[in-house]
């Protein structure tokens, strides 16, 4: 059974908030309503199965999924998912089939939620597992579970910080590793070693990518960030714009445009395509959220390559590491 704080409702609409028994008898002058009045007990039948093709959404879509249980912050063996809309049923037995305790209630409003039971599991773990899951939009956690998954100590935040992306591109192999802790981006591809540093505190890239010193600069904001200076034997100024779908600037002496969609709205729809040019010539890639792999053509070549924790945002903005150079 899931376990909650005796004297506390949690009604869940778009907004959460939490109302004391005490306090509405003192406001109302009536007796507290039950748990069971406030919340109806949605039954499920247990024979239905998900698609598991379309089950999971990409490690860093995933993270930003997980925020801290504000109105009960010490409830450490469960936690709360808020839904995508779609049938309750379907998603309780597909959770309950991969192992889940789960519990789906509605309040007067007629809003879902589901309560997680992870008592004797790794909690940190569990909640990044269900975090990944297309219809789940939240995972409100314990502040405890959140420093586990988040704080510079963690075991479950270094192994989360660490991406890499391999394969083959430019006719070239691909293999590197993005460190989020150190904030490196090392490895090789056009057939150039990668060696680059972040400075977030001074906002610059440097090193050397694809045979060229680089020497740049960006500005971030949740919205969009801008890449500015000289990389790849170039003058470089382009800007990712997140809302808008939009790459563009220039870079290898060439104009650059992509346009994109992340649909992280959309439930269930996990293929991003990539439209444009760059490097004087036509970009047209596909990525799957779900598997993390990038695939089509761009710089006259084939694409074909994977990520591991990290995803379309780190190729965006990074997006001149992964121009080769023409000769």
């Amino acid at each position: 059974m899931i376990k909650f704080l005796s004297g506390v409702v949690f009604l869940f609409s778009s907004f959460s908030f939490a109302v004391s028994f005490e306090d509405q008898r003192a406001s109302n002058d009536l007796e507290a309503p039950s748990f069971s009045e406030n919340f109806a007990h949605i039954p499920s039948p247990q024979s239905f199965s998900a698609d598991s093709g379309l089950k999971y959404n990409q490690q860093n879509t995933a993270l930003r999924k997980i925020k801290v249980n504000e109105i009960q912050p010490d409830m450490d063996n469960t936690v709360i998912l808020n839904l995508e809309k779609g049938d309750i049923d379907f998603y309780l037995n597909d959770l309950r089939k991969d192992g889940f305790k789960v519990e789906a209630y509605d309040n007067a409003s007629g809003f879902y939620f589901i309560m997680a039971d992870l008592t004797g599991k790794n909690v940190a773990s569990e909640a990044l597992g269900l975090a990944k899951y297309y219809y789940v939009k939240e995972v409100l956690v314990s502040k405890k579970t959140y420093s586990e998954l988040f704080g510079l100590k963690s075991k479950v935040s270094y192994a989360v910080r660490i991406g890499s992306i391999t394969g083959g591109m430019n006719r070239s192999p691909v293999d590197l590793t993005l460190n989020k802790i150190s904030w490196t981006i090392k490895g090789g591809m056009n057939r150039s070693p990668i060696d680059l540093v972040i400075n977030h505190q001074e906002k610059t890239i440097k090193g050397g990518a694809n045979l060229s010193p680089v020497d740049l600069k960006f500005d971030w904001s949740s919205e969009e960030v801008r890449v500015y200076g000289g990389a790849n034997l170039s003058p470089v100024d382009y800007t990712v714009n997140w809302k808008g779908g939009m790459l563009k600037g220039y870079s290898n002496n060439s104009p650059l445009e992509v346009k994109f969609d992340m649909k992280e709205s959309v439930a269930g729809d996990n293929i991003v395509e990539l439209k444009g040019y760059a490097n004087h010539a036509p970009v047209e890639l596909t990525f799957d959220k779900i598997s993390g792999e990038l695939k089509g053509g761009m710089n006259y070549s084939p694409v074909d390559v994977k990520f591991v924790n990290c995803d379309l945002y780190d190729f965006l903005q990074y997006f001149f590491v992964f121009l080769n150079i023409q000769q």
